[in-house]
């Protein structure tokens, strides 16, 4: 069945509001687009809505600098594609020379990737500015690495370890056909259609062979009650099946609910874990100092009583 051009359109355009808003204003601004899509009666929208799962820091500053500056991105995109092919081709002269370009390229990403942190109220600590770095070498490693990167819907940070492919499980917004950003897939037919050309089913009909035989009134009575049951069975169906899909979306929200608590708590602690640091480097800083000062005021004691002792001897001596 062809897609649904318009509810892909649809899924892109929320997706970009989405995950253009800041790390704090995530789980609200979904939870209204969930809402938005329920109440136009579009379940499949609301059901891929509540599938998006709330980036981290560094995910969020890699999508930040995709979306406002495309010059990088671009730069990004070439820069992959000639290390790429250098490395296939065992260039090392060129491996060197891309490496420069690299270095400079990775480091302008940082620096607009920490501005975008610090107008969200997020500024990047030292190792989410290091998980922007290792997504970026990933990408430049791997296409589809770079693919996910591009999209401007990252959810985690990427790693390469210099062997094998890029761990993308969970690390880029995908519908539910798997892909990233593809067209939602339609929903399928309720019944079968009936192929080109084939014959109509009538009743009283089974193969070439025509019953002629007149219906009693009895027997259209049943046919119809039959019917009635059949149609009661395909509503009922229908009803089980849409209760079923919003309970599965409720249950995918309450999942990415509990998900963006465990993300906060970690940014949490990651955040207070480095205050620890630095609050126990100002402690030892001040241990030093109070260190130095008793060593100084013993010192300073030990010249006082040189001075008492002189002062009592040079008054005992005679004039």
């Amino acid at each position: 069945m062809p897609p649904d051009d318009s509810g892909a359109a649809a899924l892109a355009a929320a997706l970009a509001q989405l995950y253009a808003v800041a790390p704090d204003e995530f789980v609200t601004t979904r939870t209204r687009l969930v809402q938005e899509a329920k109440a136009a009666k579009d379940t499949a929208l609301a059901k891929e809505l509540g599938r998006a799962r709330r980036p981290t820091v560094a995910a969020w500053a890699v999508n930040a600098v995709v979306r406002e500056h495309p010059e990088h991105a671009q730069r990004l995109q070439v820069l992959g594609q000639r290390m790429r092919a250098a490395q296939a081709q065992l260039d090392a002269a060129a491996m060197t020379e891309l490496r420069s370009e690299r270095d400079q390229l990775l480091g302008t990403w940082a620096d607009d990737a920490d501005a975008a942190g610090r107008r969200a109220g997020r500024p990047l600590t030292s190792a989410v500015g290091e998980e922007v770095r290792a997504t970026l070498i990933a990408a430049l490693a791997e296409e589809e690495a770079m693919q996910a990167v591009l999209s401007g819907h990252l959810t985690r940070a990427l790693r390469y370890s210099g062997f094998g492919e890029v761990d993308l499980s969970e690390a880029v917004v995908r519908t539910s056909s798997g892909a990233v950003l593809s067209v939602v897939p339609a929903a399928a037919q309720d019944e079968p259609a009936a192929e080109a050309g084939a014959p109509e089913a009538k009743p009283g009909r089974k193969g070439t062979e025509r019953h002629t035989s007149p219906r009693t009134a009895a027997e259209d009575e049943a046919a119809a009650a039959r019917e009635a049951a059949d149609r009661e069975r395909v509503d009922a169906a229908r009803e089980a099946h849409a209760a079923a899909v919003e309970a599965a979306t409720e249950a995918g929200l309450a999942l990415d609910q509990a998900r963006d608590r465990a993300d906060e708590t970690r940014w949490r602690v990651e955040e207070l874990e480095g205050q620890l640091k630095q609050a126990r480097a100002e402690h030892r800083a001040a241990e030093q100092a109070a260190t130095e000062a008793a060593r100084a005021r013993r010192s300073a004691e030990v010249e006082v009583a040189r001075a008492d002792k002189a002062l009592r001897d040079a008054r005992a001596r005679p004039d």
